[in-house]
């Protein structure tokens, strides 16, 4: 009788289903976060998908392209960045972009459930977590701290974009090693890349593809 009312309830709730297929390749993923973000650097956003049209078409079922494991810090709001509206991107928001189980778990959601094709790992001009980390000032904020540290530990004496960036580095690797989201790049239908973004000029700069060394 448990295990009945077990299943019963995970079918009403759809925790159990297939994955989902994306209606865009990572590659067309991608270069719509890169045009979004170049409307916003030129002030020439054009706040898609934002119409009550849009929420009433979103209320029963959602299909965010992209995702972003981005920071908390209130400068840097993903559909602001991009020039996307309701349903387009499904953000994870976390001080100092870090990833951490409850992270690659929502992660792991919108790629498999969701079929969000192309993930963005965010970091962002003068990180006030990544700072933290580096001046040793990470009283209240060890969780957060812990998982940072690992990232900067191979580079001392780097600066705090150097930092920044190797941290954004350092959360794709562990991502690559999830299970699930490996499976999807190996197919095709997943890209995990990262990006740096600077708060004067509003552009988004991805960095370049690391491979991980053996």
């Amino acid at each position: 009788m448990r295990i009945f009312l077990f299943l019963i309830t995970v079918f009403s709730f759809g925790l159990i289903a297939e994955e989902k297929s994306c209606a865009v390749s990572p590659a067309e993923g991608m270069k719509r976060l890169l045009e979004g973000n170049q409307r916003y650097v030129e002030g020439k956003m054009r706040h898609p998908d934002q119409s009550k049209e849009r929420r009433i078409k979103t209320e029963a079922i959602q299909k965010p392209f992209a995702a972003i494991l981005g920071c908390s810090d209130s400068r840097v709001p993903p559909e602001i960045l991009f020039d996307q509206g309701i349903g387009d991107l499904f953000t994870v928001r976390v001080a100092g972009n870090v990833l951490g189980p409850v992270e690659l778990d929502s992660i792991e959601y919108t790629a498999f459930y969701l079929g969000s094709c192309f993930i963005l790992v965010l970091g962002h001009e003068n990180c006030g977590a990544i700072k933290a980390v580096m001046a040793g000032q990470t009283k209240e904020i060890e969780a957060v701290a812990s998982l940072i540290t690992p990232a900067l530990a191979q580079h001392p004496g780097a600066t705090t974009e150097e930092a920044v960036k190797d941290n954004v580095l350092h959360v794709i690797q562990q991502l690559k090693k999830s299970p699930v989201l490996s499976k999807l790049m190996q197919k095709g239908s997943l890209d995990i890349r990262g990006g740096y973004y600077d708060f004067v000029s509003g552009k988004v700069e991805l960095l370049p593809v690391v491979e991980e060394k053996r």
